[in-house]
């Protein structure tokens, strides 16, 4: 029997970014890329996630600009809930500055002066969200790719090689068989037939 969502209205992880490990535990969900309008930086709308729980929501119209955040779901009206709304607003937050700085701190040496000077303000945020975001339209795009070609990593020279191939058995096979035996590419990985999150990770290592 199928066991229903206890939380259908709230977007769950992917499984293959989940299988594979995630460097942060922000996520953002719901996601509205629209790439016509994306120059400088991507034009999106998307809720945050801190911890697997709704913080608050992003927007950026993708002319270069800053994100905006703010509050999560239906302003409330001057009150009570709306000093509550704006008090979780304000730790959530100072809790995203906290995580993007030391997801930035985790990337090296290099962005020292990075954290020196946007620990402060929400530039660290913004620069996380665009990782986010990137790997989830790289996983959609290798997906696309996996789903239409005959795919191999090159483990020495770290490309990818395709063939216009519908991948199945009967098409990857004698490919396989001519770079394995003949043409001795033993180093290679065939991403079609490996789990995704393993594709992934060779994707994300390619040139």
């Amino acid at each position: 029997m199928t066991q229903r969502n206890p939380n259908p209205f709230q977007p769950s992880s992917d499984p293959t970014l989940e299988e594979y490990g995630r460097a942060t535990n922000i996520e953002v969900k719901g996601i509205k890329l629209n790439k016509h309008f994306s120059q400088e930086t991507h034009c999106f709308r998307a809720t945050v996630y801190i911890d697997g729980k709704r913080a608050f929501s992003a927007e950026n119209e993708g002319c270069g600009g800053p994100n905006n955040y703010y509050p999560y779901g239906k302003t409330q009206k001057a009150g009570a809930k709306r000093d509550a709304q704006l008090s979780d607003f304000k730790n959530a937050m100072s809790e995203a500055r906290k995580e993007a700085a030391r997801y930035i701190e985790a990337k090296g040496e290099d962005y020292d002066w990075a954290i020196d000077r946007f620990a402060d303000n929400d530039e660290l945020i913004d620069w996380l969200i665009a990782d986010l975001i990137n790997e989830s339209e790289m996983l959609k795009h290798m997906r696309h790719v996996l789903k239409r070609r005959v795919v191999a990593y090159d483990q020495r020279t770290r490309e990818i090689c395709t063939w216009k191939l519908t991948p199945i058995e009967k098409n990857i096979d004698p490919v396989k068989k001519y770079h394995e035996i003949t043409a001795n590419k033993n180093e290679w990985v065939w991403l079609n037939e490996v789990p995704e999150h393993e594709a992934l990770k060779h994707w994300r290592n390619a040139k």
